[in-house]
């Protein structure tokens, strides 16, 4: 009675196994045509992918993946015939990958032995293992190759939808199709460096907008290690190191933008230089910046942060020359004028505060004699600043602090009111 017990599973375990092989046929003969249910189909299909014997099996995966391009070159052809009620951009675009996704999947599954006609046995490599052939895979290579420049359309249309996951997806297939060993020798020539930076620039992008940091500084890399190293490109390969919180990514990339850029662009030298204050590099910064202000004497932005340097250094003599020399070159900048109001309060509350222990007659003099006048050569520069929105914050709050200082009550609401 156990031994018929035992058969009966046997024979329930082959029968699951041919049931679900039986799913994957029904399934293809039901994708198939114009008029195909490729929805129905993917839900039907949908148990033989995780079924623990079906999923191991080539054909399951590759009629998985013929769905997913049928479903995708059945609504292309409705676009082309505007039929606009029967496709729909984004949807067809995930078809797309999802096909080439199952077909990858596929593709490691399909070996078949080679039976010798002769004798109905497999034949044998000299080592003594199986002969193998691909059953698809031919199939597979020449679907995906058809489909080449739709992928990199697809990364478009999925970007402008904000899919910016799938639109990563779609373009890394396309860039990645020259090296897909998968495709073997049918694989497309690699492109030229002008493409692939761009495309590597356009996964950067994607990959930073679905706060994919990784992938998105692998992708700057790759487009700024080409002729794709623009200072947009470099600026946005900043933008995802620093949310990546990779400090040294950022200057990295800052010190490729100076290298590039450095004649005409100073934001740059701005980061590296601010690094070096950061960590106290004082002599390396002022190296930096002594150079660049030969080869570039007339850019106030180099003078504004040579004043950032000397401040950071509590020497606001120089910290001040440096900014109105800057404002000189440059008086219509915000944030000069906020630099320059800056360092002149910090010259007044220097004095108020190394004043502190002279007796009151003698400190209220000081006050109306020397620091109320360079408090208010602060007031118009920082008023001024107020005019930008990226500087308002800042420069708000020194105004209150001054107007509250030199017991301007009207200036102060206004202020606050701001």
């Amino acid at each position: 009675m156990k031994k018929l017990c035992i058969l009966a599973v046997g024979l329930l375990s082959v029968t699951a196994v041919s049931a679900q092989k039986n799913l994957v046929n029904e399934v293809e003969g039901k994708s198939k045509g114009f008029n195909a249910d490729f929805e129905a189909a993917r839900k039907e299909l949908a148990p033989a992918l995780t079924n623990p014997e079906s999923k191991e099996d080539a054909r399951t995966w590759f009629v998985a993946g013929n769905i997913e391009f049928g479903d995708y070159m059945n609504q292309k052809l409705q676009k082309a015939a505007a039929n606009t009620d029967k496709y729909n951009d984004v949807k067809m675009s995930v078809a797309l990958i999802n096909g080439y996704n199952n077909f990858m999947t596929a593709f490691p599954l399909d070996t078949v032995p080679e039976i010798d006609k002769k004798t109905g046995q497999p034949k044998l490599q000299k080592d003594g293992s199986v002969k193998v052939k691909t059953k698809y895979s031919k199939d597979m290579v020449k679907k995906i190759l058809e489909f080449q420049d739709d992928f990199a359309s697809a990364g478009e249309v999925l970007y402008y939808a904000k899919d910016f996951k799938n639109a990563y997806n779609a373009w890394d297939i396309y860039v990645g199709l020259p090296n897909n060993k998968s495709l073997g020798n049918k694989a497309p020539k690699a492109y030229g460096d002008t493409v692939f930076g761009d495309f590597e620039y356009f996964k950067g992008l994607a990959a930073l907008q679905a706060q994919m940091y990784p992938e998105a500084l692998a992708a700057f890399d790759n487009a700024v290690a080409t002729t794709k190293n623009d200072p947009q490109t470099i600026d946005f390969a900043i933008a995802a190191a620093a949310e990546a919180k990779n400090d040294a990514k950022v200057i990295e990339y800052a010190e490729i933008g100076n290298k590039l850029h450095g004649d005409s662009v100073v934001k740059y030298l701005n980061i590296i230089i601010n690094d070096k204050i950061n960590h106290e590099q004082y002599a390396e910064a002022q190296q930096l910046l002594t150079k660049a202000i030969e080869v570039s004497p007339e850019n106030a932005d180099l003078y504004d942060v040579l004043g950032i340097l000397y401040q950071s250094q509590k020497d606001l003599v120089k910290a001040r020359e440096c900014f109105e020399k800057a404002a000189q070159l440059d008086p219509k900048s915000p944030k000069i004028q906020f630099d320059l109001g800056r360092v002149i309060f910090a010259q007044a509350a220097e004095i108020s505060d190394n004043a502190t222990n002279l007796p009151t007659p003698e400190y209220n003099k000081l006050r109306e004699e020397k620091i109320d006048p360079i408090l208010r050569e602060a007031i118009p520069y920082l008023e001024n600043a107020l005019l930008d929105d990226s500087m308002v914050s800042e420069a708000k709050r020194i105004l209150r602090s001054l107007y509250y200082s030199l017991n301007d009550d009207a200036n102060l609401k206004r202020v606050e009111a701001m």
